[in-house]
């Protein structure tokens, strides 16, 4: 298996796509300003995660016993209901644990995960005066999000985000949208050297979190920019469940531009021009075609495809058609928890609007584009 960066190579890498970025866009007085204003804390709040992650191998170096066994990745076309099976799996906590946004951002390292419970615990003591301050920024800062992709500190979200140290977590295409090291990423699996050192830095931050959070409990992850990684995720973890989720593709092409429509603008630059636009629909047809081709190579009892549309219906059922695929069973405790998830799933709403033709494309051209999925779909 591939090593990890090292403490200075991953900083060298860090720091060389950090002087790239300003170059790797299109040139405008916003873009300017908010690499200015997004750049320097960013990339300084790496360093840090960097010192810590070496601290972990001279304090904690018994987290690189832990095992990692038969993780659950949960993958697919973005925009295509990743999110709410990742809410409803997380529900069993009984056999999963999860990744919470301000593990990700704020501690990928155990270090950096004890220090800041110690001053969790001082902040509690006082009346969590710190605690209520970030909740106020929080909803400042992520309020304008909660049509496309509610945020919170506290919720399950990627864990794609352990990339961030090593800039080649795919959502800073918004700040470099013309990198090409973020766009061979959206394809990982034509590098397999490249993706195997990233998966291998990957294992090792799921090893800190299992050592401190892990128990008996498997490791549930949700990233749709793991697609692409498919091949290099089963090296690395070859006992791994995989479940493919696909929607109808025109939807997850509007919704996927739309959705990094707004962060674009800040960065100066629009999905609507055809540069970006296609750019951006050739990742997802490759990550559609990847997907059924390499879920057609993996055992039939470790993979499992889902519309999630067609779950909305009859959540419970869903998922103990799930757990019986992968040979497990749901709990009482689970099953309670699915009742309710069932009730959500039928009433829930979304209220992000979009529509291919704001970005100049129409469903016929895009169902050409994605016929392979189109045809799984309609086997699954």
């Amino acid at each position: 298996m591939s090593k990890p960066p090292s403490l200075f190579g991953g900083l060298a890498t860090l720091l060389g796509a950090a002087l790239r970025a300003p170059f790797a866009g299109p040139a405008s007085p916003l873009r300017w300003l908010a690499l200015l204003l997004f750049l320097p804390p960013f990339v300084a709040l790496q360093v840090v995660h960097w010192v810590a992650l070496a601290l972990d191998d001279l304090l904690f170096p018994a987290y690189r016993r832990v095992e990692v066994r038969e993780p659950l990745f949960v993958l697919g076309l973005p925009r295509s209901g990743t999110t709410t099976l990742h809410r409803i799996l997380a529900r069993d906590e009984e056999r999963f644990t999860t990744l919470r946004l301000w593990q990700l951002l704020f501690a990928p390292a155990i270090v950096e995960r004890k220090a800041l419970a110690a001053l969790g615990a001082v902040d509690r003591a006082i009346g969590s005066p710190a605690l209520r301050t970030l909740r106020w920024i929080e909803r400042r800062l992520t309020s304008w999000m909660d049509e496309v992709h509610p945020i919170s500190l506290d919720e399950p979200e990627e864990d794609y985000l352990f990339f961030l140290p090593l800039f080649a977590a795919f959502i800073l295409v918004l700040v470099a949208p013309r990198d090409p090291r973020l766009w061979r990423i959206s394809r990982a699996d034509r590098s397999p050297a490249e993706a195997d050192r990233l998966v291998a830095f990957y294992r090792r931050c799921v090893q800190r979190h299992l050592y401190l959070e892990g128990g008996d409990r498997r490791l549930l992850s949700k990233n749709p920019s793991f697609t692409p990684f498919i091949e290099a995720l089963d090296r690395a973890f070859p006992d791994a469940r995989f479940i493919g989720c696909v929607r109808t593709p025109s939807k997850v092409v509007a919704s996927q531009l739309s959705s990094l429509a707004d962060g674009a603008r800040l960065m100066g630059w629009r999905v609507e021009a055809p540069e970006h636009r296609d750019r951006i629909v050739a990742m997802l047809v490759f990550y559609a075609r990847h997907l059924v081709e390499t879920f057609d190579a993996l055992p039939s009892d470790r993979r499992e495809t889902v519309v999630l549309a067609r779950w909305a219906r009859d959540v419970p059922t869903g998922v103990a058609d799930l757990y019986r695929r992968f040979g497990w069973t749901v709990s009482p405790t689970y099953a309670e928890a699915l009742d309710d998830e069932g009730q959500r799933s039928r009433s829930h709403r979304s209220r992000h609007h979009y529509a291919l033709a704001d970005f100049g494309l129409d469903d016929a051209e895009v169902d050409t584009l994605f016929a392979e999925l189109l045809n799984r779909m309609e086997s699954v």
